[in-house]
C-alpha cells in the first residue's frame, strides 16, 4: 500500500473509532482475504442482543427483498415499517427500520427465536460483525473497497472458534449478492459523501429518494410515453424490463446514476428529459401527501 494510501486507511480508522459507541472495544481494519473468528446461533447468550437500540439504513435490493418476503406493495412496506432517514455525511434521503417503542427499541422482525425474517433480513445485519467501506482513488475509478470487524461488549459470538475470511463470510451470508445488486446506488452513495455537503437540489433529492424507496412508482413513470420517448427505449426492451422486477431494479439504479451524476450510456432528449422528471416529481408530491393523511 502506498504512503498515500495508508495515511488515507489510518484518516478512515480514526473516522470509524471516534463514531463507534462505546461498547465497541476495537474497530479493526480488514481487506478480503483477512481472517477472523466469529459465531452466531440460538442457544449464544448474547443471542438477538445486537438487534435492538440500532438504525438500519435500507438500501433498494434490502427493500426489494423485504416487501416481497412479507407480501406488501412498496407503499405499504414503507408505510408499515420504516421512517425517513439521512445518509451520513451527505443530504441523500433514504429510509430506516422503524423500531418498536419498547424499552430497548427493539427491531420489529426480532423474536426471542431470532430474525423472523432472515433469508431477507438487510445487507448491514448480513455483514455483522463486519462493516464495508470504499476508499476512492480517483475520479475515474469506483474505489476499493476495505472492510471493518467491530467487537461489541456484549457480543460472545467472537469468543467461538469458527474462522472465515472476510470473503467467505461475505458469501455465506449472501452480501456479495446485495453488494452486487446495489453497485451503481453505492456508488452514487459514495460519490455523494466525497464531495460532502454538496448543494442537491431538491428535485435531485427526491428523484434518488424515489428510485432508492419506491420501484412501482418508478415502474409508473418509465411506463410514461414520456420517458420512453426522452431516454430513446425500445418498447420490447422495456417490456422485458416489466416482466423481470430485478432486472428493473438493476436499470432504475443505473438510470440513478446516470441521473444524478451523468455516468453510463444513456441516450437523451434533453426537453423530453425534463419534462419527465416534471411528471415523476409531481406523482411522488402527491403519494407523499397520500402517506402524511395515511399515517396521521
Amino acid at each position: 500500500m502506498s504512503s498515500k494510501n495508508s495515511s488515507e486507511a489510518s484518516e478512515i480508522r480514526k473516522a470509524v473509532e471516534s463514531r463507534v459507541q462505546k461498547s465497541v472495544i476495537v474497530p479493526e481494519m480488514l481487506n478480503r482475504e483477512s481472517r477472523f473468528r466469529f459465531k452466531c446461533y440460538p442457544g449464544i447468550p448474547c443471542f438477538t442482543k445486537c438487534c435492538s437500540g440500532i438504525k438500519i439504513f435500507l438500501t433498494p435490493y434490502d427493500i426489494y427483498r423485504l416487501k416481497k418476503r412479507l407480501g406488501l406493495e412498496y407503499k405499504d412496506f414503507l408505510v408499515q415499517y420504516t421512517e425517513p432517514a439521512v445518509i451520513e455525511k451527505s443530504q441523500l434521503p433514504v429510509v430506516s427500520i422503524r423500531l418498536n417503542s419498547d424499552e430497548i427499541r427493539s427491531c420489529p422482525f426480532v423474536t426471542p427465536e431470532g430474525c423472523s425474517v432472515y433469508t431477507d433480513r438487510p445487507l448491514t445485519c448480513r455483514y455483522y460483525p463486519l462493516g464495508m467501506g470504499t476508499m476512492k482513488k480517483d475520479d475515474n475509478k469506483d474505489g476499493e473497497n476495505f472492510f471493518i470487524q467491530i467487537k461489541e461488549d456484549h457480543c460472545l459470538g467472537h469468543n467461538e472458534s469458527t474462522e472465515w475470511t472476510v470473503d467467505e463470510w461475505r458469501a455465506d451470508q449472501e452480501s456479495d449478492l446485495y453488494d452486487e445488486m446495489n453497485s451503481d446506488w453505492m456508488m452514487v452513495v459514495l460519490k455523494a459523501k466525497t464531495l460532502g455537503f454538496v448543494n442537491f437540489s431538491e428535485k435531485s433529492l427526491d428523484l434518488f429518494f424515489i428510485v432508492s424507496t419506491n420501484l412501482d412508482l418508478f415502474r409508473e413513470f418509465v411506463l410514461s410515453g414520456k420517458f420512453i420517448e426522452a431516454y430513446r427505449l425500445d418498447r420490447e426492451y422495456i417490456d422485458k424490463l416489466m416482466a423481470d422486477e430485478l432486472e428493473f431494479l438493476k436499470f432504475s439504479l443505473k438510470w440513478l446514476r446516470f441521473a444524478m451524476f451523468d455516468e453510463g450510456d444513456f441516450k437523451v432528449d434533453e426537453e423530453a428529459r425534463k419534462k419527465a422528471k416534471e411528471k415523476l416529481l409531481a406523482e411522488r408530491e402527491m403519494q407523499r401527501k397520500q402517506q402524511m393523511e395515511e399515517i396521521e
